[in-house]
């Protein structure tokens, strides 16, 4: 058996197993709108041809194909830190990007599993049709 520490300002990003892909986003590394697309990309391993905004981070989280697993947990500290040195509300694009996400990976093959705060989770929590 092996064990892996991670000092607190390293982000995380591994392949379990075969199945299991396990990453961190750190909101203290994700200050700027800049800062995020190049740490996401990072930690989720994005193809090269990413694009940096957030059309694309929505395109490259609903498909994580390239990852070659069936199930992606993605753990997001410090969330209400995510792009707050921007003065144009970019963090609640990030939030609405996350949001419909998460709806739509009801239906997808690979099982998405986000961590965070309540209170980050309350924010973004998608509103299912009935």
């Amino acid at each position: 058996m092996a064990f892996h520490l991670h000092k607190a300002h390293e982000f995380i990003s591994l392949k379990c197993d075969n199945a299991t892909f396990l990453a961190t986003l750190d909101g203290n590394r994700c200050r700027t709108e800049i800062r995020l697309h190049k740490e996401i990309s990072e930690v989720l391993r994005f193809p090269e041809h990413y694009g940096k905004n957030f059309d694309a981070m929505y395109d490259c989280l609903t498909d994580l194909e390239w990852l070659g697993v069936d199930a992606v947990y993605l753990l997001i500290i410090h969330p209400a830190l995510i792009c707050s040195d921007e003065e144009n509300h970019t963090e609640g694009l990030f939030q609405d990007v996350m949001r419909q996400v998460l709806e739509d990976y009801r239906h997808h093959p690979i099982h998405f599993h986000l961590i965070s705060e309540k209170s980050f989770l309350n924010l973004i929590e998608p509103h299912f049709d009935k």
